[in-house]
């Protein structure tokens, strides 16, 4: 081996041994190519993160969806289950059904009627009184 064979292997070897520095790509010469290098790599990283937490909020999204149409589900069967009771009832009780019906009709018109009303009319303080005995009335009916 020749002296100019063995100073290219050294600088080979020297070469090889530097940090950062990419079989593919050159080593940057200047604090600018440096800044882009660092940019680029900032760059890379910042999408990987939104790349994540785009996954991650679609996951949530999804089992959101998921519990809302569960809830949505047990709700409607439950209803479906109480109109069917009220259902029975009324054809069971006609006429206790009949009168439950007025009493909230009445009770209904009385509140509508005294939020429209002038605030110390006459309509205005038997709303309560009204309200209280049909409430009692239901009470005493659905016991």
């Amino acid at each position: 081996m020749n002296q100019s064979q063995g100073e290219q292997m050294k600088r080979t070897t020297q070469d090889s041994k530097q940090p950062f520095s990419s079989i593919t790509e050159p080593a940057p010469h200047n604090a600018s190519e440096r800044g882009q290098t660092v940019v680029e790599k900032l760059g890379s990283a910042a999408h990987t993160v939104r790349e994540k937490v785009e996954e991650r909020g679609a996951e949530v999204i999804d089992q959101a969806k998921r519990k809302a149409g569960e809830v949505y589900d047990q709700a409607n069967k439950s209803l479906n289950e109480q109109y069917g009771k009220a259902m029975d009832y009324g054809r069971e009780n006609p006429g206790k059904m009949t009168l439950i019906a007025f009493g909230v009709g009445v009770g209904v018109g009385l509140v509508l009627a005294g939020s429209y009303a002038p605030a110390h009319s006459r309509r205005r303080r038997m709303v309560d009184p009204v309200m209280n005995a049909l409430t009692s009335i239901a009470h005493e009916l659905f016991r």
